[in-house]
């Protein structure tokens, strides 16, 4: 594992790519088909570029043939939550549902959609970008441009920001006290774990992740009728998250006829699902939409 160093620039970190593939398949004993590469953002995977990665701040950017001239290896690009959802669509929990949804609760919301037994890329390659259903217009502002998009609510930092802002009216929480003592250690699993030893303040944080991610989830039952959906990342993790909370709120806003007929799951292959998809792209047809 290598830390990315975006602030050097694409060249720079696709030197870095190269480098790290080459060590592995001087090292692999078995034949390599080629490379899979997840990016997290819009892809062109037909001519294999980059179109727009936020996280990187990388724009259009030819990426295939810069990759195969490092390795000498012929490479495969896909969006990182699609990569998430192939991985636990054919070696996980997704296996054999014809209309599949992929949920990663991290850094941002991840999401990643099999449509007839198709992976649903859209016409930029992206798919779909869940992640920025508004669910407050008046909400937080979002680094997309707009405000109260999902994971400004739901994903990692969605909790924290929230968390902060009750802290100020509760300063006997003891989240509080982790904030003054140290304010990185402020994140979900330590906001779980106040919640666990009954904090008044997290139990709040708790409920509003749980209520926001049913609305979300509700949403998209209601637009796709899919029959698995997992929910994979950091937040995800957390048993208080796949509760029957959540369950009951998702039955509470979707359509009548579809009520209690979708199976929401852990997702199986957790941290490593984007991995696995990547060389799924080498292993498996997969036909996209």
């Amino acid at each position: 594992m290598l830390p990315t160093r975006r602030e050097k620039g694409a060249e720079y970190v696709l030197k870095q790519i190269g480098k790290l593939i080459n060590e592995l398949a001087e090292s692999a004993s078995a034949h390599i088909l080629g490379v899979g590469l997840a990016l997290p953002g819009e892809v062109d995977n037909q001519r294999g570029y980059c179109l727009y990665c936020p996280n990187l701040k990388w724009g259009e950017l030819e990426v295939r043939e810069r990759l195969t001239q490092e390795t000498a290896l012929p490479v495969r690009l896909v969006n990182d939550a699609n990569a998430a959802c192939l991985g636990e669509y054919f070696y996980g929990g997704g296996e054999g549902a014809p209309t599949f949804l992929s949920i990663t609760l991290g850094t941002g919301v991840g999401s990643g959609l099999i449509l007839a037994g198709r992976l649903y890329t859209g016409r930029f390659g992206s798919g779909v970008e869940a992640g920025h259903m508004v669910i407050d217009p008046l909400g937080y502002p979002c680094a997309c441009g707009r405000r109260g998009c999902w994971e400004t609510l739901v994903s990692a930092p969605g909790m924290v920001r929230r968390t902060q802002e009750k802290m100020k009216r509760a300063p006997e929480s003891k989240l509080s006290q982790i904030a003054d003592d140290d304010l990185p250690g402020l994140s979900p699993e330590a906001i779980f774990q106040a919640f666990r030893a009954g904090d008044s303040l997290a139990r709040v944080v708790v409920e509003e992740t749980i209520f926001y991610l049913a609305i979300g989830l509700a949403n998209l039952i209601n637009l796709f009728n899919p029959y698995k959906i997992s929910l994979g990342g950091g937040v995800a993790e957390a048993e208080e998250i796949l509760s029957s909370n959540l369950l009951e709120r998702i039955n509470a806003n979707v359509f009548p006829t579809i009520r209690g007929k979708v199976e929401i799951f852990k997702a199986k292959q957790g941290y490593y699902g984007g991995v696995i998809g990547a060389a799924s792209l080498w292993l498996h047809k997969i036909e996209t939409i």
